[in-house]
């Protein structure tokens, strides 16, 4: 299930799918939905308002990347049946190349396509543990994801109204997403870490195509700054600088 290398490789019917895939799944969590936020490739979608022609067009994904918010977590009730619900709505787990079941990712096929539900959380850094069960009554994992929560703080929301999968009919639910900040900064986290083209893609769309361009873009950057996460949105900056910016000379001024 590897990243298409191109634009041509991703299929924009997939992408509309991913937002159905994401409205059934918050239709059947309950209190629990106000724990999830959407990071990843489908957050363009929403960060970008325009559409073409008035923009290029996004490449898209196939993916739909949540992050757990663990605090949020207090009632059990809220979802301890979480991985029934998953398998309710037809998604099952993901397996690798080895036939090893990874619980933090499910698919599910639709419309001809198949989109990948990954549960990711910023666990304490005293944990070390790079996957870790989510308190439910079945095997639903978390991937840990430094910095991920960045996306509390700093995220937006949009309601989106969209076909229900099942045949379900339609429903009308408010998805929080990351960002401008916090989406630039995970994003440049996971190019230096996996150097990804489809993650420069990501950066660079979102950064040419934003309301307000470039400078829209520095406002938001410059009032988190003044936030308790200054260092990491600094870090994320250094690291876009250094894979993105071509200087004959080092630059502080991030």
């Amino acid at each position: 299930m590897k990243k298409p290398k191109t634009i041509s490789g991703y299929d924009h019917s997939v992408t509309d799918a991913c937002e159905r895939v994401l409205v059934t799944l918050l239709r059947s969590l309950g209190p629990w939905k106000k724990s999830i936020f959407l990071i990843g490739g489908l957050t363009p979608r929403y960060l970008v308002k325009a559409r073409p022609p008035a923009v290029p067009p996004h490449a898209g994904t196939a993916d739909v990347d949540i992050v757990v918010d663990l605090t949020i977590l207090t009632d059990t009730e809220a979802y301890r049946t979480l991985e029934e619900n998953l398998r309710n709505i037809g998604f099952q787990q993901v397996a690798n190349e080895k036939g090893v079941r990874q619980p933090w990712r499910w698919f599910i096929d639709v419309d001809g396509g198949r989109m990948i539900l990954e549960f990711l959380a910023d666990y304490p850094k005293a944990d070390a543990a790079k996957v870790r069960n989510l308190p439910t009554d079945g095997g639903v994992s978390a991937l840990n994801i430094p910095h991920a929560s960045l996306v509390f703080d700093l995220h937006d929301t949009v309601e989106i109204t969209a076909e229900l999968l099942g045949d379900e009919g339609r429903a009308t639910e408010t998805i929080r997403y990351a960002n401008i900040v916090s989406f630039i900064c995970l994003k440049a986290f996971a190019y230096d870490d996996r150097r990804e083209r489809k993650d420069a893609h990501d950066i660079l769309y979102c950064l040419e195509n934003y309301e307000g361009g470039i400078d829209g873009v520095f406002d938001h950057f410059a009032l988190s700054l003044a936030t308790a996460h200054e260092p990491v949105i600094r870090k994320a900056l250094g690291l876009l600088a250094q894979r993105f910016c071509d200087r004959k000379a080092p630059d502080e001024s991030y």
